[in-house]
């Protein structure tokens, strides 16, 4: 093959890993907004979606996605390669807005071109090279405990906010988390590398299992407050971000720090932030929306009589009193109550028509005179 053929290739592959990880998020989020909880932040999680059969098939897509991206990072250039995964928010955002039985609207759809089109521009701008292969245990360990800090913030607050902007939170908190991943990622895969089953005695692969499942448990806690509008291109935005800034801080990396490179990082990502927001506001206005056609769907039930069993009232004449049957016996109401409150006397009528005395037991009458 040759070069542009390799190359068209890892661009394919990279779509294709794009998409699984897209296919993953929507089938996560629908998982996690079922799951009934009054708690605005729930810490076990990832425990009670292990029991959804729906979210155990997200994982599948999830490892497809993985290892299509993979495969594209092997056969091509990162430069290449690398600025197509933000493709996912594109196909995820409009893949959940089909499961919801619509097609983006224009205001959808402009706020997510600016949002991956920040992103890859930053990308693009902000290559980064050289640096250290791995980074030390305290460098890393500073960056989990402040990721960890971050979600045990959002924690407390989450019951603060309204369910969209909760999302929004929990999508920024998580995106420093997917970045800080990133950083320990680099680290332990390259001592796999060298050192093979070793890497069970570094202390980075147990940091890197902590900081995954913090981001995992923000991520579905952002999933089950609100749609993927609201939380995903934050986290999407971030994660390059700090993981960026990681590299440069930890393992030395050298990033485009020309005027140019700053100007086109500064406004890629004032762009991003501008679609983030756009996106996280029409998130909201839906949940509005969805709250207000749920109270007035809900009003019309309010205004039924407590009695909805269907039972038809007896029949009473225009005195109050029950009726006469034919066999001269009296027809109380339902609980033998002539509609008196309390519902403790009945008038029963004697063979002749006239009145009988008032009975002190509504279950029964008195025998005619």
């Amino acid at each position: 093959m040759t070069g542009a053929s390799v190359q068209a290739l890892a661009i394919g592959l990279a779509l294709a890993g794009s998409a699984g990880y897209a296919v993953a998020a929507v089938t996560q989020q629908r998982a996690a907004a079922k799951l009934p909880s009054a708690a605005a932040f729930d810490a076990g999680i990832l425990l009670r979606l292990l029991r959804a059969r729906l979210w155990q098939l997200s994982l599948i897509a999830m490892t497809a996605g993985f290892g299509l991206q993979a495969a594209a990072l092997a056969t091509g250039r990162l430069v290449m390669v690398e600025p197509v995964f933000p493709a996912t928010l594109l196909f995820a955002l409009l893949l959940a807005a089909r499961a919801e039985g619509r097609w983006l609207r224009h205001a959808e759809w402009t706020a997510a071109v600016a949002t991956v089109g920040g992103l890859v521009l930053f990308l693009i701008a902000a290559q980064p090279s050289g640096g250290h292969s791995t980074a030390g245990v305290a460098a890393l360990t500073g960056a989990v405990v402040t990721a960890a800090v971050l979600a045990g913030l959002s924690h407390l607050l989450a019951h603060r906010f309204v369910a969209a902007h909760r999302a929004l939170m929990l999508g920024l908190v998580g995106g420093v988390g997917a970045g800080v991943t990133d950083a320990l990622t680099k680290t332990v895969a390259y001592v796999v590398s060298r050192h093979g089953i070793e890497v069970f005695a570094d202390v980075r692969l147990y940091l890197l299992a902590v900081v995954g499942i913090i981001t995992f448990t923000l991520q579905q806690n952002a999933f089950r407050a609100a749609s993927l509008s609201a939380s995903l291109p934050a986290y999407a935005v971030l994660e390059p971000v700090v993981g960026s800034i990681l590299g440069i801080v930890i393992y030395d990396e050298n990033v485009g720090l020309g005027a140019w490179h700053i100007i086109l990082e500064v406004l890629a990502v004032a762009v991003a932030i501008w679609g983030i927001v756009r996106l996280a506001q029409q998130a909201s206005s839906a949940l509005v929306a969805t709250a207000h056609t749920d109270v007035a769907a809900a009003e019309p039930a309010a205004r039924r009589p407590a009695d909805l069993d269907g039972a038809a009232p007896p029949p009473t004449g225009t005195d109050g009193t029950a009726h006469a049957t034919a066999d001269g016996s009296g027809a109380s109401s339902a609980d033998g109550a002539t509609g008196q409150p309390g519902g403790t006397t009945c008038t029963a009528l004697s063979a002749d028509g006239s009145a009988a005395l008032p009975s002190t037991d509504a279950a029964t009458t008195r025998p005619p005179a």
